[in-house]
């Protein structure tokens, strides 16, 4: 039978039908595959960028003295100087992250802006931290500059399918030259002097079964003298130790103010304190964490936050603790399935001890005890009577409980507390 053109004509109007809807379906995935990119890059540019934040709470150089005789710039020009040698750093942690290097030349030029460069051409995009700043000036520049000699610490990591990959953690000593170009000040030459990883210690000991600890209530850093007084008198009644300050991601300027104020005071009275992150210790929080670090000279430990046994983050970032304060003992609640895990050792390894509730059996040496929450909705008529305090007191071993757990209003121990408050006496 003959083919119309009618019968044609729908068979071409099909195919181009066809055609289209292939054309604009490979049209769409090419938009969407671009926008997904474009979106990855957004989010990888922001997180880089949050990286590269430094936050002025913990200021992450200290200057250390001039050798005798050296002139010295005026405070405004070494203001000039810390912040530009910081900068410079954090350029070079967004740019490396991020894979875009447009911005360092900011505070970056001469050789370390093409050492940076060089940097930010690896395929994978590291991860670059640095932490824990100590400069001396050494003197003017020839050109006009000013020369340092810096040590500080730094970590590489990789982006891998599990988390952070091939970490890297060494101490670098470097001679930093800055110079002023165009009413800016910049880093212009990086002499790489040393760049070493020291042995690792084995964690210093901790006599937490010799612990009865409170933790602070969070609003410690706005007490009046007269509340410090009335909690050092009880602290002192009851033999608390030692007395735990909590402290959030992110402490301020005025926080660490009050810390250093709190240490000392609790040092002159003759009381221990611990440093207490709440938030989970991820290698990203490793220089805020090592910068109030530097503030815990009179500190017993630092409780790092919760580390996971089964997390590679979790061990590099107590690796990198360990390393940069190798004197500071670091307690840390292990989640996860911790018992015959694998990674377990790796963790005790680099921790003093765990923090952990009670579980059946003698409370191991290097464990300190705390209590589960009490449940939000006991069963009807049957509310649950047994007190954090009372939950402890069935174990040896030491314990850490919240202050307000132990005291009422009048500063008296709840009849539970009394219990355990009388059975390491």
């Amino acid at each position: 039978m003959a083919v119309t053109r009618l019968t044609v004509l729908k068979r071409a109007a099909f195919v181009a039908l066809l055609l289209g809807t292939l054309l604009g379906g490979l049209l769409a995935l090419v938009v969407a595959s671009r926008g997904l990119e474009r979106a990855s890059r957004a989010s990888s540019q922001a997180s880089a960028l949050n990286l590269a934040r430094r936050p002025e709470a913990a200021p992450p150089l200290r200057w250390l003295p001039a050798p005798p005789g050296a002139p010295r710039p005026d405070g405004v020009t070494l203001e000039d100087l810390r912040t530009a040698y910081l900068l410079g750093h954090s350029e070079l942690t967004y740019a490396a992250r991020s894979g875009d290097p447009s911005g360092l030349s900011g505070r970056l030029a001469g050789n370390a802006l093409s050492g940076a460069l060089a940097v930010t051409r690896q395929e994978r995009h590291p991860l670059l931290l640095d932490w824990n700043h100590r400069a001396r000036l050494l003197g003017p520049d020839p050109a006009g500059g000013w020369q340092l000699r810096v040590r500080y610490w730094t970590a590489r990591a990789l982006p891998g399918p599990d988390g952070w990959t091939d970490l890297r953690v060494t101490r670098r000593d470097a001679q930093v030259t800055l110079r002023e170009q165009s009413g800016v000040w910049r880093t212009t030459d990086v002499t790489l002097l040393a760049d070493t990883r020291p042995d690792l210690r084995a964690p210093p000991a901790l006599p937490v079964r010799s612990w009865r600890a409170v933790t602070l209530p969070a609003d410690w850093t706005d007490w009046t003298p007269a509340r410090w007084q009335r909690t050092l008198t009880l602290a002192a009644r009851h033999d608390l130790r030692p007395l735990v300050l909590p402290l959030p991601a992110q402490p301020t300027r005025e926080q660490l103010g009050a810390l250093r104020a709190a240490l000392t005071r609790l040092h002159a009275a003759a009381r221990p304190a611990a440093l207490a992150f709440s938030a989970p210790l991820t290698l990203e929080s490793v220089p805020v964490r090592a910068a109030v670090a530097e503030h815990a000279a009179l500190a017993a430990a630092l409780l790092t936050g919760p580390v996971r046994a089964d997390d590679p983050g979790s061990r590099a970032a107590l690796l990198a603790l360990r390393l940069t304060h190798p004197h500071l003992p670091l307690l840390a609640p292990v989640d996860g399935p911790a018992a015959d895990l694998p990674d377990l050792p790796a963790l005790n390894a680099l921790l003093s001890a765990q923090l952990r509730a009670p579980t059946p059996g003698p409370a191991a040496p290097q464990v300190l005890l705390t209590a589960p929450p009490a449940p939000r909705l006991p069963l009807p008529g049957r509310p649950d009577r047994r007190g954090p305090a009372l939950t402890l007191a069935a174990w040896q071993g030491g314990w850490l409980l919240p202050l307000d757990a132990l005291f009422g209003p009048d500063d008296r121990p709840t009849p539970d507390a009394a219990l355990l408050l009388e059975a390491g006496r």
